[in-house]
């Protein structure tokens, strides 16, 4: 095997600054991940210079450099930051989610509740009235049938002359 070169000092420029970009979380053509593959890509030279033809002098320094860095870069820093804050407002969405759940169930309970109550009191008073009708002699007349809405719809009153 041959010795490897030196490599050009105009590739080790690009390199540099291209490392450097990344590790301020500053990329321009790549994703910003501190990978020999961004390095490349970032300062747009083929990989294949990095790992095949100067890997000891150019891979291994800005792996060791990027291994040394040992955080991560800015925009990966920023996406995390952004995924723990939209995990946290999904827990306590989900929280209140629940809470609301509850709650609506315990107004179905109250309402079914308060209709069988009125249902009562209705049938209540109708035979009460009926028992004082019946004590004074007194014949009720029938009343008009009452017109109730269909299910789901509200009842809207026609407007006067149409009646």
């Amino acid at each position: 095997m041959t010795a490897e070169q030196e490599p050009p000092q105009a590739l080790c420029l690009k390199l540099r600054a291209a490392a450097d970009r990344l590790l301020a979380g500053t990329p321009l053509h790549s994703s910003g991940k501190l990978t020999i593959l961004d390095l490349a890509e970032e300062a747009q030279v083929k990989r294949w210079l990095l790992t095949h033809k100067y890997p000891t002098t150019l891979m291994a320094k800005y792996q060791a450099e990027f291994k040394a860095a040992r955080h991560k870069s800015e925009p990966v820093k920023k996406a995390e930051a952004e995924i723990d804050k939209l995990r946290k407002d999904l827990s306590r969405v989900r929280e209140e989610k629940r809470q609301l759940a509850a709650l609506l169930g315990n107004y179905a309970v109250m309402i079914e509740q308060l209709a069988r109550e009125r249902a009562e009191a209705i049938t209540e008073r109708d035979e009460a009235l009926a028992a004082w009708d019946a004590a004074l002699g007194v014949t009720a007349l029938n009343p008009p049938p009452q017109w109730t809405a269909p299910a789901g719809r509200a009842h809207r009153p026609l407007p006067r002359g149409q009646r």
